[in-house]
């Protein structure tokens, strides 16, 4: 849903483009996204607000001077551009991730969908969750490869022409990636040290036995949102197709324009690699003391650990045995606070 007085309130803003890494236009001068340097795509003094992020893919050089087309356009060494964000002329970033992860394609994997906050299109992506800033914010890209690339990134900000608000939130990222064992572990996927507001997230998961077909047994764990110094959760979702919107697994790739099942793999065993992401404009998650959220399978029809009578009394669930998976994740939460 528009804010419609955003969008009518003329005089308090100027909006502004930065257009980087691509010299063969207008301006010579642009660096370009070689091996192994680090590049700054936006450098601005407050307040301001980061609207709009587009980035084409960024691919091997070599392409520009291909005539003949006979130079495969491998896009693959994208996946591994760092990107960075600094706010108030701090000395650490605030935000370190692989861009294509922030942009929300998985591993440069995701196929084509689009959402409220994230579109990956043909050649291109688009990230559109606003990043408020009050002194400054400077944004770098980092090509760790040995492979020249070519692309290029644009950036729309608005210049604020009063001040931001004491209590606005910056936006940070919660980014990790490891291994799981199915249902024996509990998994914290997200932990934030004061009060904010969760406003977009990302999970993806990979298990290769057959009982994870279509994403079934992927999709059972509850999703448990604690406060600070609390035993029971203040939200809890009974299966992480539910946290994502979705319900009875992940049967194929699909998007409200909220939530959207963004990669569904077959794996060798008869597993399943799935991903799946959900905006959150007018159901973002509020929180008053510091929040973890963990992600957890103990109590499942398939898990040793249950204490759910029925899983042993019902033959529905009973015939289905017992199940111990090990998996591979990654997952990201977004997320506004106040800085530090």
């Amino acid at each position: 849903m528009y804010d419609w007085k955003q969008l009518t309130e003329i005089g308090m803003k100027q909006s502004r483009l930065s257009s980087n890494t691509w010299p063969y236009d207008k301006y010579p001068e642009q660096q370009e996204l070689f091996a192994g340097s680090r590049v700054t795509i936006l450098n601005v003094e407050g307040p301001g607000v980061i609207s709009s992020i587009h980035a084409s893919n960024y691919m091997d050089r070599r392409v520009l001077t291909d005539i003949k087309n006979e130079w495969p356009r491998d896009e693959k060494a994208m996946k591994d551009i760092i990107f960075r964000v600094w706010y108030d002329n701090e000395e650490w970033p605030s935000i370190q991730i692989p861009f294509v992860d922030f942009l929300c394609d998985i591993e440069f994997s995701a196929e084509y969908y689009d959402t409220v906050y994230f579109s990956k299109i043909m050649y291109s992506h688009n990230f559109r969750i606003p990043m408020p800033f009050k002194k400054s914010i400077r944004i770098e890209l980092e090509n760790p490869t040995n492979t020249d690339l070519i692309g290029y990134t644009d950036i729309q900000w608005e210049q604020q022409l009063s001040p931001i608000p004491e209590n606005t939130g910056y936006l940070y990222v919660d980014y990790r990636r490891g291994h799981l064992t199915i249902p024996n572990e509990t998994l914290e996927v997200c932990a934030v040290d004061r009060p904010g507001a969760i406003i977009a997230h990302w999970f993806q998961i990979e298990g290769d036995h057959p009982n994870c077909n279509q994403g079934e047994i992927l999709c059972e764990a509850n999703m448990e949102f604690y406060l600070q110094g609390d035993s029971k959760p203040f939200m809890e979702y009974l299966g992480i197709e539910d946290l994502y919107g979705y319900s009875w697994g992940f049967p194929k790739l699909q998007s409200d324009h909220y939530a959207a099942i963004i990669r569904k793999d077959e794996l060798p065993n008869g597993g399943a690699r799935i991903a799946m992401l959900r905006c959150r404009m007018n159901d973002a998650i509020h929180f008053a003391r510091p929040c973890t959220v963990k992600l957890d399978y103990t109590q499942e029809y398939f898990s040793e650990f249950s204490k759910n009578p029925k899983h042993e009394s019902l033959p529905e669930f009973k015939k289905r045995g017992k199940t111990k998976v090990e998996t591979k994740y990654l997952s990201c939460y977004y997320y506004y606070a106040l800085p530090q």
